[in-house]
């Protein structure tokens, strides 16, 4: 029995804790702002918890290099193209261009986290093969993006290279800069009518414009 226990305690983790992510990004607006804390209050005690029990290394010089290069260099082919078909755009929202860009990265940091750190670190505990951790986390990652028609496909794809990555050299920072370089760019290149401000969820059901 406790055996069994064990074997199953990351899977139900998974289970909460993309459960409390889903129903977040379908409720109203009103609710988000109270959900969202609770959320944080658990991914943040899930990471103070689990801080001695993962492996993660610092980030070796030349691999983030070479992951925030590719993110450049992915994040440059968008905004060409974007010049290309006459698409590029500000930033959407109220800060200044600098502030919502740096607050971005750090999002897309933590967001690294949550799918890398969180997520797959627990599947790759219940599954057998690496590499199902690394397509069943990217497939909770796509699916979290739904309905947005840019974003889901994007997030299935990038998180699917993104914790093959990180299954080989356990670092989440790099990864977060390359998921923001590329993230900024999408906002930039999309347009506004149909990325509807990268918004998911109920969310991106109710943008107006």
């Amino acid at each position: 029995m406790e055996h069994a226990r064990r074997q199953y305690s990351p899977l139900l983790a998974v289970a909460i804790g993309y459960s409390l992510i889903v129903v977040t990004i379908w409720m109203p607006r009103s609710t988000q702002r109270h959900l969202f804390w609770f959320d944080v209050a658990f991914f943040l005690t899930a990471a103070i918890l689990q801080v001695r029990a993962t492996r993660f290394e610092w980030p070796r010089l030349r691999v983030s290099l070479v992951i925030a290069g590719l993110g450049v260099l992915v994040a440059g082919s968008i905004l060409y193209l974007g010049t290309i078909l006459g698409t590029v755009h500000p930033l959407f929202g109220r800060p200044a261009r600098l502030l919502h860009g740096s607050t971005y990265l750090i999002w897309a940091i933590v967001q690294q986290w949550i799918q890398q750190g969180f997520f797959f670190t627990r599947l790759e505990q219940f599954l057998a093969r690496g590499w199902v951790a690394s397509f069943t986390t990217a497939s909770l990652f796509g699916l979290a993006h739904l309905p947005n028609p840019v974003l889901t496909p994007i997030t299935f794809v990038g998180g699917f290279l993104l914790s093959e990555v990180f299954r080989r050299y356990r670092t989440v920072v790099p990864l977060g800069i390359a998921h923001g370089l590329v993230g900024l760019a999408i906002a930039l290149a999309v347009p506004d009518a149909i990325n509807h401000h990268m918004r998911v969820g109920l969310g991106y059901l109710m943008w107006h414009g």
